[in-house]
C-alpha cells in the first residue's frame, strides 16, 4: 500500500509504502483465543479418556500458532519512506523508527525498475545513485511497484 504526501507547492513528497495488513492485532489475538479453546477442549477431552499425552503436543501447537501470528503481524509493520525534496532523494526503513537510512542528490538519482530472469518472480523497484542501490517496495503488488516507479521518476525529474 502506497500513500502519497505533498506539500502545497508539489515540491517536497514523501511516499509511505507499507504492507497490505488486512488483519489486526485484536482480530489475530480473537482468531488465536478461538483457536486455543477449541484445542484445549479437544486435548483436555482426550486427556480425559487417558490419553494425557496430547495435552503437552497441544500446548506445542499453540506456541507455534502464537509464534506465527506474533511474526506476521510484526512484519506487516513494516514501513518505508521515500521523500523528494530540492535536493535529495531519502529512503528511510524501519518498523517503529528509521532502522536504515539511504540518501543521496536529487540530480544523480535513477529509479530502475528490474525486472526478473524468471517469468513468476516480481520485479524489482530500486533507486540507484553512483552504482549504490537500495530496493524499495519488495512487498508491494507489480502494478503498485509500477506506478510507484512512475511516481519517483517523475517527481525527481521535476515534472510531478
Amino acid at each position: 500500500m502506497v500513500e502519497k504526501v505533498c506539500d502545497p507547492a508539489g515540491s517536497d513528497c514523501h511516499w509511505v509504502i507499507r504492507p497490505n495488513q488486512s488483519l489486526s492485532w485484536r482480530g489475530a489475538l480473537r482468531i488465536y483465543i478461538a483457536i486455543a479453546i477449541c484445542v484445549m477442549g479437544t486435548a483436555l477431552a482426550f486427556a480425559l479418556h487417558g490419553f494425557w499425552p496430547v495435552l503437552p503436543f497441544a500446548g506445542l501447537e499453540l506456541i507455534a500458532l502464537g509464534t506465527a501470528f506474533y511474526l506476521c503481524l510484526a512484519r506487516g509493520q513494516t514501513r518505508e519512506v521515500v521523500s523528494v525534496d530540492a535536493r535529495v532523494v531519502t529512503v528511510e526503513k524501519g518498523r517503529y523508527e528509521p532502522q536504515e537510512h539511504w540518501e543521496c542528490p536529487r540530480a544523480w538519482a535513477r529509479v530502475q525498475l528490474e525486472r526478473s530472469p524468471i517469468a513468476w518472480y516480481p520485479s524489482r523497484l530500486l533507486i540507484a545513485y553512483q552504482g549504490r542501490r537500495v530496493e524499495i517496495g519488495k512487498f508491494l503488488h507489480e502494478a503498485e511497484r509500477r506506478e510507484l516507479a512512475g511516481e519517483l521518476e517523475r517527481a525527481i525529474r521535476g515534472r510531478d
